[in-house]
C-alpha cells in the first residue's frame, strides 16, 4: 500500500504542434489522458499551443527522488511520465506521447511550493513523423520542467 502524498504540485504542460500525420478525430479528442484512458482537453493559449493543468501529490521515493501520484501519474515509480493522447473517430488511440517527470528533483518541488506557481514545460511538435505503413510514431518526448519566467527572477 502507498504511503500518503506528502505534498500537491501543478503543473502545466503546453503542446505547441500540429498532431499527429495520421489521425480522424476532433480538437475534444485530443488531451492529456488519465490512467482510465479519458483524454481531458485543454485551453488554446494566445500563441495557439494548446495548454493543460494538472496537480500531482509528491512523495519521496526509495532513492529520494520524487514519486509523483495521481490520475494523471502513469509508468512505474521510478519513471513517471504524462500522456498527451489523440483518439481518431473509432475510439483507438492514433498517437500518444509520453512526458516524463524524472527530470523534477526535490529543489525544482520546493522552489514551486515556496513560490506558489506551477512547473511549466512546453512541448514544440512541428514535424511529427510516422513509419511507412502508416502508423504516426508517438514515445517519449524530453522536455525541460521549470518555473515561469515571473517566478525564476524572485
Amino acid at each position: 500500500m502507498e504511503q500518503a502524498a506528502t505534498a500537491r504540485i501543478d503543473l502545466r504542460v503546453t503542446y505547441d504542434g500540429v498532431g499527429p500525420v495520421f489521425w480522424s478525430g476532433g480538437p475534444d479528442a485530443f488531451g492529456l489522458q488519465d490512467k482510465s484512458g479519458v483524454l481531458h482537453c485543454g485551453e488554446v493559449d494566445a500563441d495557439d499551443g494548446v495548454t493543460f493543468a494538472v496537480s500531482l501529490n509528491i512523495k519521496p521515493g526509495r532513492s529520494d527522488a520524487p514519486i509523483f501520484l495521481g490520475p494523471f501519474a502513469h509508468g512505474p515509480p521510478g519513471k513517471r511520465f504524462l500522456y498527451l493522447g489523440w483518439r481518431n473517430r473509432d475510439g483507438a488511440f492514433a498517437q500518444r506521447l509520453g512526458l516524463p517527470l524524472g527530470s523534477i528533483g526535490w529543489d525544482l518541488v520546493r522552489q514551486a511550493l515556496t513560490s506558489g506557481a506551477p512547473l511549466v514545460c512546453r512541448l514544440v511538435d512541428k514535424s511529427p513523423r510516422a513509419t511507412s505503413t502508416g502508423a504516426n510514431i508517438g514515445g517519449m518526448r524530453q522536455v525541460e520542467w521549470r518555473l515561469p519566467a515571473a517566478q525564476a527572477l524572485r
